[in-house]
């Protein structure tokens, strides 16, 4: 009987609620109630809640201490650079906002006040939109945890972009820029040839070795990625499935690759480190380099010159734009940069493709 009366006059609940599912041990509650009427409702609510399993919901963690829980889980599962990001994050923005929170009575609109509070502290609508991310992925892992039934973040709508037109340079102004060079930056002009003429995202051109280079069919193996994470170089693999794939690369391009491997031998030999297949391409001292050097040098390059400077990863936008003045297709395009959709590849560059209104009105013009 789960219900029995005790000799006190009150009423005692057995229930049995089935077993835990990581121990296997039975789990029983076993309350009391003053009457027989409280003690069936009792019952039926413990049945109710265990079937719904609402009853572990009862489990209480701070907030301090599922933002640990999400990054753990973001050191095992995920790539060590997001890790460092979610972290950074966290700390910078979000970690003292909600510090004495408590979870369960968080809403929708204290997330609209949250978002108030990042817009008052100027940041950029896509900062914030990236803060909010982050914050229903500490969400999330909540309700994972059982903590928690909804996540508060669902149904806030995301701040709108203003997009800014995308950089790139044209062939002129690239030869202008490798010009600027001086000969004997050999490393350097063949880092930016290199991501001109082939649109690697930066991790995966530092993680390139010798021997991912096949000269006999002028390709390029790309499979892994690197970083460069509290002085620590890092390599994992590509950011997308996609991201596996082999590029062609033109004859000139090999022939530079392949001068400033020689180069790079004859610089190992004078500095006394052991140079192999497996020496990374754009190594020039006995670690490996990381992305700042290369980012810094195009300003270095193009000051007291007419030409703007543009970011490192404006090399790949400067890839897509030649790709597309050639008249590449969307798919083409796609395998060659790792993209995980072609509507990646659209979303990002579609607007680089010549209009169709501006041909139609070329046509209107032979009429005349």
């Amino acid at each position: 009987m789960p219900i029995k009366k005790t000799k006190s006059g009150k009423y005692k609940v057995d229930v049995s609620l089935g077993n835990d599912p990581i121990t296997g041990k039975r789990i029983r509650k076993r309350p009391t109630a003053p009457t027989k009427k409280d003690a069936l409702t009792l019952e039926a609510n413990f049945r109710s809640k265990h079937a719904s399993k609402d009853w572990i919901r009862n489990k209480k963690i701070s907030f301090p201490e599922l933002i640990e829980l999400y990054l753990d889980e973001c050191k095992t599962s995920s790539k060590p650079g997001y890790h460092s990001v979610q972290l950074y994050t966290i700390n910078k923005h979000i970690r003292d906002y909600f510090e004495h929170a408590d979870i369960k009575r968080i809403t929708h609109n204290e997330i609209i006040e949250f978002r108030k509070h990042l817009i008052e502290k100027k940041l950029s609508n896509k900062s914030v939109n990236n803060l909010l991310a982050t914050l229903s992925q500490l969400f999330e892992k909540a309700i994972n945890e059982d903590v928690i039934k909804e996540n508060p973040c669902g149904k806030v709508k995301r701040l709108p972009l203003n997009h800014k037109k995308m950089k790139f340079w044209r062939p002129e102004e690239f030869k202008k820029f490798i010009s600027f060079i001086p000969d004997d930056q050999l490393l350097f002009k063949t880092f930016y040839t290199t991501a001109y003429l082939t649109g690697l995202r930066c991790g995966e051109m530092l993680a390139l070795q010798w021997n991912d280079i096949d000269p006999y069919i002028m390709e390029l193996d790309i499979r892994k990625s690197a970083t460069l994470i509290k002085g620590e170089f890092i390599v994992t693999k590509p950011k997308t499935r996609n991201g596996f794939r082999r590029i062609s690369i033109n004859q000139k391009l090999l022939q530079l690759l392949e001068h400033w491997k020689r180069h790079q031998k004859e610089l190992f030999k004078s500095l006394m480190i052991p140079h192999s297949e497996n020496t990374y391409v754009f190594q020039y001292k006995d670690t490996p380099s990381s992305k700042d050097i290369f980012s810094r040098k195009i300003k270095y390059f193009c000051r007291d010159t007419d030409l703007e400077p543009i970011r490192l990863h404006d090399f790949r936008h400067s890839h897509v734009a030649l790709l597309i003045n050639q008249g590449e297709d969307y798919i083409t395009i796609k395998e060659r940069l790792g993209h995980a959709s072609v509507k990646t590849t659209i979303d990002v560059y579609g607007h680089l493709y010549p209009n169709k209104q501006k041909e139609m009105a070329d046509k209107l013009d032979d009429l005349l």
